[in-house]
């Protein structure tokens, strides 16, 4: 028995090199010599279009083996037999689907599946998220009526890897500067429902104001009034103060317009906290 442990360890590619994916593997019985035998083993992540030798622990893989059995054998019923190797412990599938220890006897090799070998005959070695990362040796064998065990004794070899961390999220865009805050609430607020709602039928070249105060906008047909009307007000502003112009628009200081924002009115405080920005201009 210890003979036959030795030998087996040897023909299942102790001392061989392993092979790449879904790459055809000859084959050979355990009595010793070659077979006309031939098997695939490969590992891919879109069910068989594509084949590859690496894999994440987070990816859903499955790996296909195929059987081309010696031409007598075709229509035969045949146990199948599945092995990894991780590291120096070899693994085997039962037939409930799990891999358990393998000790490398014949007599404990357990079957996977029995059934009828087709020419080529599919099996699916495992289809699952392997947990596992590092190298791992996979074999794959049957054995026919005549009790042979016929096998890879070269591997095909797949490496599982951690999947990489995900990229760390962009960082956050910087704040809005105090300009962009102003010409954003300018063209959002002050523009239409103060300046050319209320403001612009008298502030305007040729309007009652005209004369009588540089603060003179431009209408809204004017491609350009956004830009126009807020340089013109941020001038203003810094000329005479934010006080001056709220007591001006509310009614105070002798306006001729009367208050065209009440105190506390919601035109008014959005004007107010305007202001306050071009103050930071």
């Amino acid at each position: 028995m210890y003979r036959k442990k030795v030998l087996l360890l040897c023909m299942f590619g102790l001392l061989g090199q392993s092979v790449s994916a879904q790459t055809s593997l000859s084959a050979a019985r355990i009595t010793g010599g070659s077979s006309t035998a031939r098997f695939t083993l490969g590992l891919t992540l879109d069910n068989g279009a594509s084949y590859v030798t690496t894999a994440t622990t987070a990816d859903s893989v499955r790996i296909i083996g195929t059987i081309a059995p010696e031409a007598l054998q075709v229509g035969q019923t045949a146990d199948i037999f599945v092995v990894a190797r991780i590291g120096s412990s070899y693994y085997m599938r039962n037939a409930a689907g799990n891999f358990v220890p393998w000790d490398f006897l014949t007599s404990d090799l357990a079957t996977f599946k029995t059934q009828t070998l087709a020419s080529p005959h599919q099996v699916d070695f495992i289809t699952s998220k392997i947990p596992l990362t590092g190298t791992i040796l996979l074999f794959l064998g049957y054995r026919a009526a005549d009790g042979v065990l016929i096998y890879t004794p070269a591997p095909a070899s797949i490496t599982i890897t951690a999947p990489l961390p995900p990229p760390p999220p962009p960082p956050p865009p910087p704040p809005p500067s105090t300009l962009q805050q102003a010409q954003t609430q300018f063209s959002s607020t002050i523009s239409p429902r103060i300046i050319q709602a209320n403001c612009i039928a008298c502030h305007v070249k040729g309007g009652e104001a005209d004369g009588q105060t540089s603060l003179l906008y431009v209408f809204s047909s004017d491609p350009n009034h956004l830009t126009t009307n807020f340089n013109i007000l941020k001038n203003f502003t810094k000329a005479n103060g934010r006080v001056y112009i709220l007591n001006k628009s509310s009614g105070g200081l002798g306006h001729s317009g009367g208050a065209m924002l009440p105190t506390g009115s919601t035109d008014y405080k959005s004007m107010d906290s305007f202001l306050q920005l071009l103050e930071q201009l």
